[in-house]
């Protein structure tokens, strides 16, 4: 199985938002169109239908299978959807295309506004406390739960420890810290640092890392303008003029490939990565965001799949049952589905720990990070919204552009965007 294909299904997890989630659902699929697996909602009495789109892990359409098998209730059909999975499950949320039970990565508020969702705060509120607290938000608005978290996948910074002991460096808990540690660590034969070719791919974290927040509190304006975002991405600039950034790497970050391979002592990275990585290297070290800023604090922003039910399902009770027994009641087919087909955390906290491959080294680190330093998108954060702010990163980092001023006028037309 190559490295490629291994990770194809968490690419969506460096989005934030549901205005994002199409763009990366379809990036998760394979080449082509098609269902497979077959079944269906009958009309009211027999199967569920089970949607999944195409994991790139070897074995987990097996394990998909494996867990409907085990459910005595009802017959659960499993349909191994391939391609464009976000336009599919647009369209059988719209038309009621034989689906009951599916997976998203994130939920949008007007879908759920147009019913397009099954309300399932009855079986999650009575248990929410057992979940990690950020894997809810997501899919939470208001006092509304509308999905069950299935998996959740913290990004972080990888590192390699010799290197780090080799310098005298600590592991660094500011960004200060951090653009000091990667001016020491770059030399002729390799970076300090690789935040993806485009410099960006911790710009999204870094929202929270910098004190700020996608939206405020009340939800009518954006919060992430923060003097540590304007001062931490002045920072990438400088590192990136300094010649202390990896750029033009064979695969990007979401790929291990780059750090795997000596490019750079420091890799901005997805806990998914974590397997490959340490089959190559015996001395990796991850740590959080670090805090950007006065006002800043360190952080793991975490992506996540969702099971949720289709508001249009004819088996709306039974589909309701099913996802609970799954995500909810069923701890050992959580912690299989997490670890055995790759590395993620499993979303509910006692199963999280009771899980052999978190209780010690990298794996309890990222497990401990999801825990204490967990942050994840909110449904009301539109593309729209999100828009202005990334091409102002965009410009920031790619064109130097200064960026308080740019952040500024990004600010003003995302609420511009909320406004309407």
């Amino acid at each position: 199985m190559s490295t490629k294909n291994r990770i194809t299904r968490r690419s969506a997890f460096a989005l934030g938002g549901a205005a994002m989630a199409a763009a990366g659902l379809a990036a998760c699929g394979g080449n082509t169109g098609g269902l497979t697996g077959g079944g269906g909602s009958d009309g009211g009495g027999g199967a569920l239908s089970q949607w999944y789109h195409q994991y790139g892990e070897e074995g987990t359409q097996q394990a998909a299978n494996s867990y409907a098998a085990d459910y005595t209730k009802a017959k659960v059909a499993v349909n191994w959807v391939t391609g464009d999975y976000a336009t599919k499950l647009s369209t059988a949320l719209l038309s009621g295309g034989g689906v009951d039970v599916f997976e998203n990565n994130a939920i949008a508020v007007d879908q759920a506004d147009q019913g397009r969702y099954v309300d399932l705060t009855d079986i999650v509120e009575p248990v929410k406390d057992q979940f990690n607290e950020a894997s809810l938000g997501p899919v939470s608005v208001g006092d509304k739960i509308w999905g069950i978290p299935m998996i959740v996948d913290p990004q972080l910074f990888y590192y390699r420890k010799s290197l780090f002991d080799a310098a005298g460096i600590s592991v660094p808990e500011t960004w200060d810290d951090l653009v000091s540690a990667v001016a020491e660590l770059t030399t002729d034969k390799q970076k300090g640092l690789f935040l993806g070719n485009n410099f960006d791919a911790n710009n999204w974290a870094m929202v929270w890392a910098a004190g700020g927040s996608p939206l405020n509190e009340a939800k009518d304006a954006v919060a992430y303008n923060t003097p540590g975002y304007a001062e931490g991405l002045g920072a990438v600039q400088k590192m990136k003029k300094d010649g202390n950034l990896l750029t033009g790497a064979p695969s990007d970050w979401t790929d291990p490939a780059a750090f795997s391979s000596g490019l750079a002592a420091i890799t901005w990275g997805g806990c998914w990565e974590l397997p490959a990585l340490e089959k190559e290297h015996d001395d990796i070290g991850v740590f959080p965001h670090p805090a950007v800023g006065s006002d800043g604090k360190q952080v793991a922003f975490m992506g996540g799949w969702n099971a949720q039910v289709a508001g249009n399902s004819e088996n709306i009770d039974a589909a309701k049952e099913f996802v609970k027994w799954l995500w909810i009641d069923q701890t050992e087919h959580q912690t299989d589905w997490s670890l055995s087909y790759g590395f993620h955390i499993p979303p509910v906290t006692a199963t999280a720990d009771q899980a052999e491959a978190l209780k010690s080294g990298n794996g309890l680190e990222i497990a401990t990070m999801a825990k204490e330093m967990g942050v994840t998108g909110t449904p009301e954060w539109t593309g729209a919204m999100d828009t202005p702010r990334a091409d102002a990163v965009s410009n920031i980092l790619k064109n130097g552009a200064d960026p308080a001023e740019e952040l500024a006028k990004a600010e003003k037309a995302s609420n511009e965007a909320i406004a309407k």
